[in-house]
């Protein structure tokens, strides 16, 4: 963790100083307490099952499940693991005590499917309550655009050729009334509701001119362009899970939004259920921004069979309200030089090269950093960056020990990644509370 070791402490009994006399008159036996049905994702489960007594730590849950309704066997899944007590502390940032409870994942199941997921109990001191509870949860489906909304065609500036109706130029004009420049570049409402679809067609979008203000542009389509100076497209329509705004490549060539070296390229942070497909990324700091810590942020953000290239980020939010995130089948390009290793510390012998210190310097941080629960971020190829991809280390869930379910870290999968040329992590999980689920992925050449 960021150069320092993040310190893990498993607790006894008798190591808690003050609480050592409550630890010692704790019961062997165990009490079954509230059973936990995290946020889903396409191919897992998350339980937390709280509990109290078992001072000795001998309790176990096991765990069996089946699709609802087949009446076929149960088939055994891993059991729940116990946790009780574990403390982390990090240089007065995290000061974590884990509950007394029991914590654990079904993995490798079918999407959009419900399923009967049946936990047991046990301790040989003996069980009071409810030993066995059956739930029934159903795993989410791959999220797509709503085919029965209003369809927007997006064309590039300077493209005279045929075009289908109803068409803009810029994707601002089309994602909002107006797409006016300057000090108008906030003033119009969005024309997009929620299960419409932007086909962006083919070509370069760079829709501002950040250092001249082009009056050129302003003579050929008015008050020009929707995004400010920084030329950041700021998108603040909510979609819904079922009806998300899709912003799609139309398939007649290749749709690049290029940054020009800009600080934050599209910010959703005001957007839920906002759905990217098929679009190309290019040269810019931050590219999708979706959330600050404590200040705002978005859900069920989409980004599927996209490029990123030449960014800092590709996808960044660390707002604890983020949930449902879908990143997948995308390939992200950092600006990170692959020839050369660069550590979290200018260590010897590296800082030792001469004249090699701008070719060591750091240029890009992570593909993605997000935070919340209920993620899924699979299948992508990520090259070139500090960090591949990172549930991001947010520091104490919020309002602990009081956090509300909807705020807590949970229930996350990253899966089927190909991370490479990476200088410290390709996977990191700092920040994360329970089912935190990385597997079957591949990391290599890796600092």
């Amino acid at each position: 963790m960021r150069g320092q070791s993040l310190r893990i402490v498993s607790v006894g009994i008798a190591a808690l100083g003050g609480s050592f006399g409550a630890a010692a008159q704790a019961p062997a036996s165990v009490t079954a307490g509230e059973l936990v049905v995290e946020p889903p994702t396409l191919i897992s489960l998350g339980f937390e099952w709280h509990v109290e007594g078992d001072a000795d730590r001998d309790a176990a849950v096991a765990v069996a499940y089946r699709k609802r309704g087949s009446a076929g066997e149960w088939r055994d899944s891993l059991p729940l693991l116990r946790v009780q007590n574990e403390r982390t502390y990090y240089v007065e940032t995290l000061y974590y005590t884990a509950p007394n409870m029991f914590a654990g994942s079904v993995f490798e199941l079918d999407e959009n499917t419900e399923y009967e997921v049946r936990f047991t109990l046990s301790d040989p001191d003996g069980v009071t309550g409810e030993a066995q509870r059956i739930v029934n949860v159903r795993t989410r489906a791959e999220p797509q655009p709503f085919s029965a909304g209003n369809t927007y065609h997006v064309y590039p500036f300077g493209y005279d050729g045929p075009k289908q109706e109803p068409a803009f130029t810029g994707l601002l004009a089309a994602y909002y009334k107006n797409a006016l420049g300057g000090d108008w570049s906030r003033a119009a409402p969005p024309r997009v509701q929620p299960g419409d679809t932007l086909l962006v067609h083919a070509g370069v979008y760079k829709d501002f001119d950040r250092f001249s203000y082009s009056h050129e542009i302003r003579t050929q389509y008015g008050t020009c362009c929707g995004t400010p100076w920084d030329g950041t497209f700021y998108l603040t329509q909510d979609g819904t899970a079922e009806k998300p705004i899709a912003i799609k490549a139309a398939g007649d060539g290749e749709v690049i939004f290029d940054g020009d070296g800009n600080n934050v390229l599209f910010n959703v942070m005001g957007a839920d259920y906002t759905y990217f497909e098929g679009i190309m990324f290019r040269n810019t700091n931050l590219a999708i921004e979706a959330g600050q810590k404590n200040i705002a942020g978005t859900v069920g953000l989409t980004v599927k069979r996209s490029k990123f290239d030449q960014v800092g980020v590709a996808v960044h939010s660390d707002w604890s309200g983020s949930k449902n995130f879908y990143i997948a089948d995308n390939i992200m390009n950092g600006r990170n030089d692959p020839t050369y290793l660069i550590g979290w510390f200018n260590i010897w012998p590296w800082n030792q090269v001469e004249g090699q210190q701008e070719k060591q310097r750091m240029k890009s941080y992570y593909a993605v950093s997000i935070y919340g629960s209920g993620h899924v971020v699979a299948y992508n190829r990520v090259t070139n960056f500090h960090d591949g991809i990172d549930h991001a280390t947010y520091g104490m869930p919020d309002d602990w020990p009081n956090t509300p379910r909807d705020r807590m870290p949970v229930s996350n999968d990253f899966y089927g990644n190909d991370v490479s040329n990476m200088h410290d992590n390709c996977f990191e999980t700092d920040g994360g509370m329970h089912n935190m689920r990385v597997f079957r992925n591949r990391c290599f050449n890796a600092a």
